[in-house]
């Protein structure tokens, strides 16, 4: 397979952990997924397991975080429910904080509302993008704030086009959570998400920020 990413043991905070580099300057956000997903399923990647655990099959830790999606990650989850978008708002929390809004994978109880009785994702194919990234391992900042700065772009495409939706539906958007709610359609415009059904259709490098992208990117 050809390499688009340098991934490398990096030790953060005293922990060991990887640390990531973009080879190719073309990469598509899914193709970063494919690499990443295979490497850290395929690589001796050091974990941050609890005691007695050997391997992530079954452990829900990391499924008990508020977790963000994107207008893509609603797309997918729609496919693998076999429902509209608007209906996929049944298993999101939307939350409001003046003309901030936040929507995330609603919870049952302390974990995730897709956590079947043993545990496992029942929408692990389509996972959103927060959940293919949310790694049981150190990693370097520059990583994380790739993570922060694509899912908020995502985020900001999913209000502005699901406002737009309801509305045309003749709904409100369903906000579950609100304080001193303020929400004006026109403070979300359209973006690179705008249009998009796939990560496929997105390029790494359009995403990020000039200082972050300069970071990331290894010319060979």
């Amino acid at each position: 397979m050809h390499s688009r990413l340098l991934i490398k043991p990096a030790r953060f905070n005293g922990q060991p952990g990887f640390a990531l580099k973009v080879l190719d300057p073309q990469i598509t956000v899914q193709q970063f997924l494919d690499e990443l997903n295979h490497s850290y399923l395929h690589d001796n990647w050091p974990r941050l397991w609890p005691v007695n655990r050997a391997d992530c099959e079954g452990c829900d830790l990391c499924c008990r975080e508020p977790l963000p999606v994107t207008s893509i990650d609603v797309m997918q989850i729609g496919k693998a429910l076999g429902i509209p978008q608007l209906e996929v708002f049944r298993y999101l929390w939307v939350e409001v904080q003046g003309a901030v809004v936040d929507i995330t994978l609603r919870r049952r109880g302390q974990k995730c509302i897709f956590l079947n009785s043993r545990g496992k994702c029942s929408i692990y194919a389509r996972r959103p993008f927060a959940c293919q990234t949310y790694l049981c391992c150190q990693t370097s900042p520059e990583f994380e704030q790739l993570r922060s700065e694509i899912v908020n772009k995502g985020m900001d495409e999913l209000v502005r086009c699901s406002l737009a939706a309801f509305n045309q539906a003749g709904r409100p958007l369903p906000v579950n959570r609100s304080f001193n709610a303020r929400i004006d359609p026109r403070d979300w415009r359209k973006g690179h998400f705008t249009g998009k059904n796939s990560y496929q259709q997105l390029k790494l490098g359009k995403l990020l920020s000039f200082d972050l992208w300069r970071k990331m990117l290894l010319l060979k």
